[in-house]
Order: C-alpha cells, then sequence, then structure tokens
C-alpha cells in the first residue's frame, strides 16, 4: 500500500509540474494559490457549502488548465528528414 500511495504521489508531483510548465509558457492561466486562502479561510470559519464550491471550482480550473496541455501537438513542426549538410 505505501508503494502505490508513493507512486501515486510522484504522478501527482509530475502532472504539477507540466501544469506549472504550460502556465508559465503559455501566460494562459495562473497560479490558483490564491483560492487556497480562501478555501482555508472558508474550513476555519466552517462554512462547508462555500468551502465546498470553492474546491469544486479550484479542481475545475485545474483540469481545464491540464486538458488544454494535453490537447497541444507536439508533434506538427518536427521535421523528420535528414539532416541537411552545412
Amino acid at each position: 500500500m505505501t508503494a502505490f500511495y508513493e507512486r501515486l504521489l510522484d504522478q501527482g508531483r509530475r502532472m504539477l509540474h507540466l501544469h506549472f510548465q504550460y502556465i508559465e509558457r503559455t501566460h494562459d492561466g495562473y497560479l490558483l494559490t490564491d483560492e487556497h486562502v480562501e478555501m482555508l479561510d472558508a474550513i476555519r470559519a466552517r462554512d462547508v457549502s462555500h468551502a465546498d464550491a470553492l474546491a469544486a471550482a479550484h479542481t475545475r480550473q485545474y483540469r481545464d488548465n491540464f486538458l488544454t496541455f494535453m490537447q497541444e501537438n507536439y508533434s506538427a513542426p518536427m521535421p523528420l528528414g535528414a539532416p541537411n549538410a552545412a
């Protein structure tokens, strides 16, 4: 069970790394860290419905950004012929 959890955490870190690279490269997204503060504030206030709504929106935003990243086509401009002699 420990090995499975370790692999799961590793995959999560890889996904976050890809997500951060995408945001940095495209400037299409934004870091969602401010939303973490809002979620913690709602939890501290014991506002379950607000915390739940914030968490759901946060998860959807991450998912949408990640899916946009995954839909990019990296192979289109890649030449596959022999290199040109200089």
